[in-house]
């Protein structure tokens, strides 16, 4: 009984994080409408999702949805269906059991970056490298559908961030917090960039500058994936 109200308080407080994030993913220009989706595992290791065609932005608590990792809905307060994009999700959960969080917006910056051919180049910008590390980005594939799922599989395991070409970015983490901040840094990182661009160009550091942040980035990586979640 005491670990079942437990795990009720927990699915409460992660719901109001859900809201929070959503609110400051639209407040900072990160979604529009009813862009982007938000999700973390729960104590059952059922999921917590945010609705279809809701304003991520706008939610209360009872929004979200609980699904199970065949993307069946076990709980809606509200009646609201699970997100259009819980493929997308799902797969990550799937690939990388230790992720606790998924954020997936679309940061204007660095879209554009997808549609004009530019990689997020970690070379340039010491900032990229030491916080994201490689963000890669997947070719093109219909949102919503089973491709753009897999289109991300070959890069996750190696990545916290990547950029889903023509349409978002996603990344995650070992707690909403973690992956909501990441995804403010691709957007960052991708303005960066376009300004050097707009300067003339950006100098990429050399090998032998680059080695230590290359090193540096996989200690902070292996410290972010150990921490007890702070969701919980």
């Amino acid at each position: 009984m005491n670990t079942d109200r437990t795990d009720t308080d927990i699915e409460q407080r992660l719901r109001q994080q859900i809201v929070q994030i959503g609110q400051a993913l639209y407040a900072r220009g990160l979604i529009v409408a009813g862009d982007g989706n938000i999700s973390v595992r729960l104590p059952d290791g059922t999921l917590l999702i945010t609705p279809a065609n809701l304003c991520k932005g706008m939610l209360v608590p009872d929004d979200m949805v609980v699904i199970d990792h065949d993307g069946q809905v076990l709980r809606s307060p509200n009646g609201h269906r699970q997100s259009t994009e819980q493929l997308l999700h799902l797969q990550v959960y799937r690939v990388r059991p230790e992720v606790q969080a998924v954020v997936h917006a679309h940061p204007p910056t660095a879209v554009a970056a997808t549609l004009a051919g530019v990689d997020l180049d970690a070379t340039l910008l010491p900032e990229l490298l030491l916080t994201l590390g490689h963000v890669p980005t997947v070719p093109y594939a219909l949102t919503g559908t089973r491709a753009l799922a897999e289109s991300i599989t070959h890069v996750l395991s190696a990545s916290d961030a990547l950029l889903l070409s023509y349409h978002g970015a996603l990344t995650v983490g070992n707690s909403l917090q973690r992956a909501f901040l990441r995804m403010e840094q691709v957007e960052h990182c991708a303005r960066i960039l376009l300004a050097a661009h707009q300067f003339g160009g950006a100098r990429p550091l050399s090998a032998d500058q680059l080695a230590p942040l290359h090193a540096l980035h996989q200690q902070i990586r292996w410290q972010q994936a150990h921490e007890r979640s702070e969701d919980l």
